[in-house]
Parts: structure tokens; C-alpha cells; sequence
């Protein structure tokens, strides 16, 4: 494809020292290799309202057989519905995406009888100013070019929205959430991490296509589930989820529970405490924030009319009907059973730590004990509960990436694939760690759910002193 640059409606010049290098290194390749590039979205977005952007994804006239070629095995496409590419440099990967245009009605469809409007096909390449027109707000369809002085190209008045915190959709909102429902989530975590407010029209949207959500695999909501453990926000996320309808979509069990308003108010407390942590470097690990979004749920369902930080009683197989109890809560989505042998892990020595006992010391070399030390002091900052006790050695802290197991987790979600692979994933460190002190010598079985394996011990043969030594008779 060759390299035709539009003219934008609005181009104005910021420069703008926080973006990554080794995006401008991608854009700089696929540019060198004739293809216009820019950075795009959330990053641009977040760049303007002075935030540190997480990601930098990445927008080209190249196909992704093309950016797979130019950059080697360090790439790998992914996705079926929208097909993107995936460029790994160091620990750190780049999404890569062709420019789109809107698909057609009969471009959009994959199933038999299907209406045409939900968009289940979405690899209709384009031009920047359409790929711009076809995404989901404003305030997401800036471009950023680094290579030219950080210019910011605008084709539909997007910097306006932003500089006004307004989410306003590129299009009828009716139509966009209709084509792809998951975008009404999007437009609250807008709302929930930029503070912004939404359009009249994409609210009202919001409130009448609730329902849609549910229309959109499991698979994908739970990639967003996932999502917002990583966010400092999942508070004010849940709240707003409540409050327009998607959550009994989302999450029904959590629907369910804040239908009572002190059950609502309880569970959105922890949560807003859980954010505080994490706004200020606490762990991003699931094992945290799930235990944390599921507490109550699993408190009420071991413990029949408990009130909010009774915890529940030790009895023989109580770790199964913990495991239970997180897989109703998460219900319908399929929780790994990494993911969940973990969460579990983190609510029962939440227990452990609570009522003492001498195992403590030996427990703080289980792989998940600092995730259950910051959910007990985050449930301790409500309740007055004592200090962790600290033996010998301190709380042993093992210090290895608290998401290493995520990422997998989410580029296998991100593929759109059916496997079920993906507590493959986990980090090396956690099994070396999980030897000392096994998560079976608390609850019987290993992180991956399944019942611990014994091993048998060879024993050596003699060596006969007999010339037949070598076994004539065999």
C-alpha cells in the first residue's frame, strides 16, 4: 500500500516527552518501510489530560502480514473477529493495528440469520480518516505522529472532548453500542478514570442497551473483568456498572448482593480502599484484587447470616467450598483454575492470619502470602483488626512480577481462540516458591486445582558379584 497522508480537519503541535521510545521505534520502521503510522487512542488521550500512558498502540497502512514480515518473529498476529498484531520488545509488547473502515452490513455478518448490526467480523482495511470515524469516541480517535515534532492529527474534534472531559460517541450511540456492545464499558471507564462525564445521548444509550451486553461471549467479558484488576479504579467501575444496568450482565452474583444497599455500600468500601493501594504501588496481582471483589460473596456463603468481616469457620473440605463459592461469584465466566486455586489461596490465609496459630511463620513462604497481608490490612484498615504478626524473617516477601500469569491471560482472551490453556501461563518464580511451603499444606490440593501427586523413590538395583551379573535369565 502506498503512503497517503490526508489532510486531518484540525493539526495542532505538543510535544510530549513521556512517549515511549520504543513506539517511536515501531513507527519509525514501518514508516522506513513506506507504510503512514501513528500512535493512536488511549495514549494520545491519556498524553493530554497529563496522564502516564500504560500502553501505546499503534495504527499503520500496513496489513498484518506485512508488520509479521517486517519485524520478524519478534511479532505474532492474533484475533479472528479484528485481526492485530503483537510486537514484543523486551517485556514489553505493542499493539499494532491496519486502519479500518466500517464494515458493510453484509461485510459484518458471520452467522445465519444474523440481523447485520452487531459487527462479528471487523477486518475491512481503510484510511486514517476513516479508521478514525469508525472508532468508538471522540476523545479515542486522536492521532500522534513523534516523528514530526509530536503532531497531533484530530479528524473528528476529539482534543475539544477531552480538554472538556466529555465522552461523546463518533456516530448514533444507539447504533455503535448495537454493533458492539462491550463499547458501553468502555464509555464508563472514560467516566471512572478520567472523571469525564458522558454525552446526554450516551448515557441514555447506555441505560436503554444494558441487556446487549449479554449478547458478547463470555470470553470477552471476562477479558474485561480481568482488565479492571489492573486499574485503580475498579470501585468506582463496579458502582457505575450498578448504576447503568451492566452489571447484572457483568457480574449477576454481584448484582444480586448489592441489591442490598448495605451489602453495596460494603462491598464498594473494600474496593475503594483496595484502589487506594494500588494508586500508591500496591500489587496488581489477581490474586489481590479478585479475593478482594469477591470477599463478601464468599463470606456470606460460608457463613449463613454473617455480617461484613465475620469471616467464616475452619471444617473438614471448607477449601472446596471456598473454590466453589469464587467460581459461583464469577459465574458465568470460566475462571482458570490457576486464577482461581489463588484467589482462593488469598481469602483462606486471609483466615489463617486473622485467628494466629503457629503455622503462621511456615505459611509466609506460600507464593501468595503477600497478596493475602495486603487484603488482610486492607479489610484491617475497616475493622481495627491487629497488625500482621511478623516472625523471624519478616512477612518474606518473594519479589517476582505480579502479572506475568496475567499477560498471558489476556493475549490468549485477546485471540478470540476457544483453548482453555491458559494457567499455563504462570509465573516461574510462584512454582519455586511453592515448594517450600506447597499451597496443599493449607487447603490440599496444588495452585493448578488439581490433588498433589506423590512420588515414588526409586530404589537401585544391587550389582550381583556373579558373572551373570548382566541377567543371563532376562
Amino acid at each position: 500500500m502506498a503512503w497517503h497522508k490526508e489532510s486531518p480537519r484540525l493539526m495542532s503541535h505538543t510535544p510530549h516527552p513521556g512517549i515511549d521510545p520504543n513506539a517511536t521505534a515501531i513507527v519509525r520502521a514501518l514508516r522506513q518501510a513506506g507504510y503512514e503510522t501513528y500512535i493512536v487512542g488511549g495514549a494520545v488521550r491519556d498524553l493530554l489530560t497529563g496522564m502516564k500512558p500504560k500502553d501505546f498502540d499503534i495504527s499503520t497502512m500496513a496489513t498484518p502480514e506485512e508488520v509479521k514480515r517486517i519485524f520478524g518473529r519478534s511479532a505474532q498476529i492474533i484475533g479472528r473477529r479484528f485481526k492485530i498484531v503483537h510486537v514484543h520488545k523486551g517485556r514489553h509488547v505493542y499493539e499494532i493495528s491496519t486502519f479500518r473502515r466500517t464494515p458493510t452490513i453484509e461485510e459484518r455478518k458471520q452467522r445465519d440469520n444474523d440481523d447485520g448490526v452487531m459487527v462479528w467480523s471487523d477486518n475491512c482495511w481503510g484510511s486514517p480518516r476513516e479508521d478514525a470515524w469508525r472508532r468508538d469516541f471522540t476523545v479515542n480517535a486522536l492521532f500522534l505522529d513523534p516523528l514530526d515534532e509530536d503532531c497531533i492529527i484530530d479528524f473528528c474534534k476529539g482534543r475539544e472532548d477531552v480538554e472538556a472531559g466529555i465522552v461523546r460517541s463518533l456516530g448514533d450511540p444507539l447504533v455503535r453500542f448495537a454493533e458492539d456492545p462491550v463499547r458501553m464499558l468502555r464509555a464508563l471507564k472514560l467516566v471512572a478514570q478520567h472523571e469525564f462525564r458522558l454525552n446526554d445521548d450516551v448515557a441514555a444509550a447506555i441505560h436503554e442497551l444494558a441487556p446487549r451486553l449479554a449478547q458478547v461471549s463470555q470470553r470477552r467479558l471476562y477479558e474485561e473483568i480481568l482488565k479492571l484488576t489492573h486499574k485503580p479504579y475498579l470501585s468506582r467501575m463496579i458502582e457505575l456498572c450498578d448504576e447503568f444496568g451492566l452489571l447484572e450482565h457483568l457480574l449477576p452474583r454481584a448484582s444480586k448482593l448489592f441489591l442490598q444497599e448495605e451489602e453495596r455500600d460494603a462491598v464498594l468500601h473494600l474496593l475503594t480502599l483496595r484502589d487506594e493501594r494500588v494508586e500508591h504501588g500496591a500489587s496488581l496481582s489477581r490474586a489481590y484484587s479478585l479475593a478482594a471483589l469477591c470477599y463478601r460473596w464468599v463470606e456470606i456463603r460460608l457463613n449463613h447470616g454473617s455480617k461484613f468481616g465475620d469471616g467464616w469457620a475452619s471444617y473438614a473440605g471448607y477449601d472446596h467450598d471456598v473454590r466453589d463459592a469464587i467460581e459461583e461469584f464469577m459465574a458465568p465466566h470460566n475462571v482458570t483454575r490457576l486464577i482461581a486455586a489463588r484467589v482462593r489461596d488469598t481469602l483462606i490465609l486471609v483466615q489463617r492470619i486473622r485467628y494466629g496459630g503457629k503455622a503462621l511463620k511456615r505459611l509466609q513462604r506460600h507464593p501468595d502470602w503477600r497478596y493475602a497481608v495486603l487484603l488482610y490490612e486492607t479489610l484491617a484498615d475497616i475493622f481495627d483488626w491487629p497488625e500482621v504478626p511478623v516472625h523471624e524473617g519478616g512477612h518474606n516477601f518473594h519479589h517476582h512480577h505480579d502479572d506475568d500469569e496475567d499477560e498471558d491471560e489476556e493475549s490468549a482472551a485477546a485471540s478470540d481462540d476457544e483453548d482453555e490453556d491458559e494457567e499455563e501461563g504462570a509465573d516461574a518464580d510462584e512454582d519455586e516458591l511453592a515448594e517450600p511451603v506447597a499451597p496443599g499444606e493449607i487447603n490440599g490440593e496444588t495452585q493448578s486445582g488439581k490433588p498433589k501427586r506423590k512420588r515414588k523413590r526409586r530404589r537401585k538395583k544391587k550389582k550381583s558379584s556373579g558373572d551373570g551379573a548382566a541377567g543371563g535369565e532376562a
